[in-house]
């Protein structure tokens, strides 16, 4: 298999994987301006912390920063310091200590200017599951019926995160409540000059080495199956049944028997 057609499968997956209903334009414009809240899960990319703010600041809405200590705390930390926002790490605003919803809370209010008071912050939550529930806990808690909110991850995990959600909303029977999944970017990767795949120059700083993406793309699709060992409803029953578009299940295969499974890491 040549490393092209490595690289489409890669990008197919990613694409499918990062799920956005925002849109665009007007209509992304309207949705931006009459929403309740921006929710944002704790995860490594710097850019995702960034949209947030940017969209908190577009807007009259709180924004909750959702994440304790969890896999990708030490790699936001890393990410942070070899970023923009390098400064606060240096400093001292943002240590090893933190979780990954006070480290963005410290990017938010001195990078983006946002007033503590529009700040909710969620600091125990470990993995995906515990973010959409622990957040739907806070809006509850605050008086939020019928809400419209705008989710913001990690692109490889968008899609899971957006189901997550609109399960454990169901369960809450919050039914007048409106989500918009929002991906900051769409990750590609491209032939590198070893014929193994790199992210785009663009992509390749404030988000993952090359094996950690490639382990979060080929785990996701592990997690969204619904067997016994996925989170469907044969498996964990953390969301409703998933139908994988053909060209994705396709690429999945391929990748899975290449010899970039044993590259992945995760």
């Amino acid at each position: 298999m040549t490393a092209e057609t490595l690289c489409r499968d890669l990008n197919s997956i990613s694409a499918w994987l990062a799920f956005d209903n925002l849109g665009s334009g007007d209509i992304g414009g309207q949705a931006i301006e009459s929403t309740d809240v921006i929710v944002w899960f704790g995860n490594q990319v710097v850019a995702t912390i960034a949209e947030a703010c940017r969209l908190c600041a577009a807007s009259r809405a709180p924004l909750i920063l959702s994440g304790g200590r969890g896999h990708s705390t030490a790699q936001l930390l890393d990410n942070l310091r070899n970023s923009e926002f390098a400064s606060l790490a240096g400093d001292g605003s943002i240590t090893a200590t933190m979780g990954e919803a006070e480290m963005a809370a410290v990017v938010a209010v001195r990078a983006f200017s946002i007033p503590p008071g529009r700040l909710i912050l969620e600091r125990e939550s470990k993995n995906c599951g515990e973010n959409a529930r622990f957040c739907q806990w806070l809006l509850a808690d605050g008086g939020f019926v019928g809400e419209t909110v705008i989710l913001i991850q990690d692109p490889t995990m968008q899609r899971r995160s957006f189901l997550t959600w609109m399960r454990q909303a169901s369960q809450a029977r919050r039914v007048g409540a409106r989500l918009y999944s929002h991906v900051t970017f769409v990750p590609q990767v491209e032939p590198g000059p070893d014929d193994l795949p790199r992210l785009v120059e663009s992509q390749r700083h404030g988000t993952w080495p090359i094996e950690r993406y490639i382990g979060l793309l080929l785990g996701e699709i592990d997690r969204l199956r619904d067997d016994e060992n996925g989170y469907g409803p044969n498996g964990r029953d953390y969301f409703d049944h998933v139908e994988f578009p053909m060209d994705v299940w396709e690429s999945y295969i391929r990748v899975s028997a290449s010899p970039l499974r044993s590259l992945a890491t995760r």
